[in-house]
């Protein structure tokens, strides 16, 4: 078959003249029982950006032809960004409402560029280059979940995501019985055209907006998460061995008389590590991290395994999880629970007393846990006790505590950067309510699994660099100039205060400094969001925020397909399987496309968390309209105020036009508004109170003014 490499060579040549698929496949040779697979591989390159089709159904090269492929960002308010899914290309390509064609948010396509000689006279709009959209590859919304509105003359569906901005059309024949209100999937019959909406079909009715169990259901259909497992997954569960045999055993590290703790979140369903520490004769710690033995169980190439990469991860919702395997495994065999037998794979450190690491290996084990621990009841734990205490278990939780401050320190030393963003956790009655809200802060018990979890991620990347092992890397780029001279103008604009954004220890003090300040959550977000995204990749990059040379996920196989990845590299290479340099070769290519998967996946699972996270708060809010908060500003715009709600997190915005006591105009360099009559000033970072004016959640939007 021939290769891609062939394929790119040829089309991006100087002497090439447009040809197409069939015309293509005579020049290569192909015969007609591998035309289709030949076309296949086109069509794949055109995904990857790397090939475009002009007219006549040619393939051309898209810098020749003045095309771009990417995936098209959408605003609520009408225009998009097409983001290029070609590595080494930057800028986003804005895209108004009249260039969208028949593209809708998420669509991967073809966006053609304005002329070279446009851009030279410097004819751009909004600074950025201005395009329009030619074709669209493949369809993100086929299926969209939104709200049916009925009116005396047209239904529509308002989508529930705010990028899908303009309404479906339902003729009154197609609408499955659904009531005006309820909250329903349409399946897109007819793409939106330049000044006409989509045309659609009501699939399936989920039931009543406002119902906690739609609310769910809503967001797994909107973010097409699968939720049910398929039959061959689930016959494979049924022949999976419930208990360890003793030839198993006989093979393995046995550990199950060692103390060993897990320490997870209250409501924690699966256990993918455990730690254990003691020390030596010199003094030296002995930490040891168990990581569930998942690839034992979910060998590569089944079905448990196909399911899991197409997953790529565990989704976490308020009350349940839609987990990546199967509950047999996530919260069985594989989850490291109290007093159970359980395999593993450890990673052992020996550190000197000061914390210097002296040696690592990592071998197959069994384990059993003696004590699991919440974040809460391990931070408790070593608040109420003191370092003198007999208990085994107390004394081993302060000498964790010793050497997890250690090593923090030394990453911060070494030019890691360490933002402090608190997230909302949040806890459901039995009718689906909110019952409990709680600001989760970063305490001694998560430094202690953070830092011996980072341990073990590094050393295990570090040791399959050294191998010459294919690996998924973990990375996170050096963060781009612009954005961070920007973030220093913010810091400058907001607390007089000139950094260099630059110097990564100097910018660590800072953050330091402002820690305990009402603004310092906004200042973190601020900083992350100068910051690039940490993906996965098969290339051997660093990791910027880490401050780390070689970095990867091991730590979570239940919940994290890339992790198993590397579970099932370990196992391959401990076996002998990993010597060829055309099996390693074939493992990279694999990896290639199996690291941008998951890196899309981990991002939708993040935007689905957040999203029903935000929905059941508006909820709640409906419910205490009255209620007086306090609040901090978190912008400031010539419309208005955003106020961000210290006990949720939640932002919403107060306008102008409620600011009645006097005539404000925006002061962009101190991030203030000013009143020219009183002289009454709002900043950013100051406390203010307010109550809720409106809640739209179809936007996901909530309005606030100032008491």
């Amino acid at each position: 078959m021939i290769n891609a490499e062939k394929i790119i060579k040829l089309i991006c040549g100087r002497k090439y003249s447009p040809m197409n698929a069939s015309e293509l496949a005579e020049h290569f040779k192909i015969d007609a029982s591998r035309f289709k697979q030949f076309c296949n591989l086109l069509r794949e390159l055109e995904l990857k950006g790397l090939i475009v089709q002009i007219k006549k159904k040619q393939y051309a090269n898209p810098k020749k032809a003045n095309l771009l492929v990417g995936v098209l960002d959408c605003n609520q308010r009408g225009f998009g960004f097409v983001v290029p899914v070609k590595d080494g290309i930057s800028a986003d390509i804005y895209v108004d409402e009249e260039g969208m064609g028949s593209a809708m948010h998420g669509d991967i396509v073809v966006v053609r560029l304005p002329s070279p000689a446009k851009r030279k006279k410097g004819k751009r709009i909004r600074k950025r280059e201005v395009g329009q959209i030619t074709n669209v590859l493949r369809r993100e919304n086929e299926t969209v979940v939104g709200t049916l509105k009925k009116s005396k003359h047209f239904n529509y569906v308002a989508p529930d995501n705010s990028k899908l901005y303009r309404d479906i059309y339902v003729s009154k024949e197609d609408t499955q019985d659904a009531k005006h209100g309820d909250k329903v999937v349409v399946k897109i019959d007819q793409w939106p055209a330049r000044h006409l909406n989509a045309e659609g079909t009501i699939l399936e009715v989920l039931g009543r907006d406002g119902e906690p169990a739609v609310d769910i259901n809503s967001i797994v259909h909107q973010f097409k998460l699968p939720f049910k497992f398929e039959k061959d997954v689930i016959a494979e569960t049924k022949s999976l061995r419930q208990s360890i045999s003793p030839d198993e055993l006989n093979t393995r590290l046995d550990l199950r008389n060692e103390l060993i703790i897990t320490i997870d979140p209250e409501d924690a369903k699966d256990f993918d590590d455990a730690i254990s520490l003691k020390k030596d004769k010199k003094g030296n710690w002995l930490l040891g991290v168990h990581v569930a033995d998942v690839s034992y169980y979910v060998r590569q190439g089944s079905a448990l395994d196909r399911e899991a990469r197409k997953r790529g991860t565990s989704v976490y919702f308020p009350g349940t999880v839609i987990p990546m395997l199967p509950e047999v495994l996530s919260n069985g065999i594989c989850s490291l629970k109290e007093g159970e037998d359980r395999l593993t794979k450890g990673v052992f450190f020996t550190y000197s007393p000061d914390g210097k690491l002296l040696r690592s290996e990592i071998k197959h084990s069994v384990i059993n846990v003696k004590k699991r621990f919440t974040y809460h009841n391990a931070t408790n734990k070593l608040m109420e006790s003191d370092e003198e205490d007999t208990d085994p278990i107390t004394n081993t939780l302060f000498e964790m505590s010793k050497l997890a401050k250690l090593l923090y320190k030394k990453r911060l030393e070494g030019g890691a950067l360490e933002l402090n963003l608190p997230e909302i956790s949040i806890r459901l009655d039995e009718d689906g309510k909110i019952d409990t809200i709680e600001k989760v802060r970063r305490d001694i018990s998560h430094l202690i699994i953070e830092e011996f979890m980072i341990a073990a991620n590094q050393t295990v990347a570090t040791f399959m660099r050294q191998k010459g092992l294919p690996s998924i890397s973990r990375i996170h780029l050096e963060p781009d100039e612009g954005e961070m001279r920007d973030f220093a103008e913010f810091i400058f604009n907001c607390k007089n205060k000139n950094i260099n954004p630059f110097d990564k220890r100097k910018l660590q003090a800072f953050m330091d400094e402002v820690s305990g300040h009402p603004e310092s959550y906004i200042i973190n977000l601020m900083l992350l969001k100068s910051l690039r995204k940490a993906e996965y990749s098969a290339t051997k990059a660093s990791h910027f925020a880490l401050g780390l040379e070689h970095y990867t996920h091991f730590t979570s196989p239940i919940r994290r397909y890339p992790d198993l990845i590397v579970h099932s590299l370990l196992d391959m290479f401990f076996k002998g399987q990993l010597k060829s340099e055309k099996i390693k070769a074939q493992w990279n290519e694999k990896i290639t496309g199996w690291a941008k998967h998951c890196s899309i996946t981990e991002k939708r699972s993040e935007e689905a968390e957040r999203e029903i996270i935000k929905l059941k708060l508006l909820r709640h809010l409906e419910e205490h309209a009255d209620k007086v908060m306090e609040g901090i500003i978190t912008g400031v715009q010539e419309y208005g105020l955003f106020v961000q709600i210290d006990e949720f997190l939640l932002d919403g915005l107060v306008h102008i036009r409620t600011l009645t006591d006097d005539f404000y105009e925006l002061d962009k360099k101190r991030l203030s508004l000013i009143g020219t009559r009183r002289g009454r000033v709002y900043s950013f970072g100051d406390v203010v109170k307010v109550k809720i004016t409106n809640i739209d959640l179809l936007k996901r939007e909530v309005d606030f003014v100032i008491v």
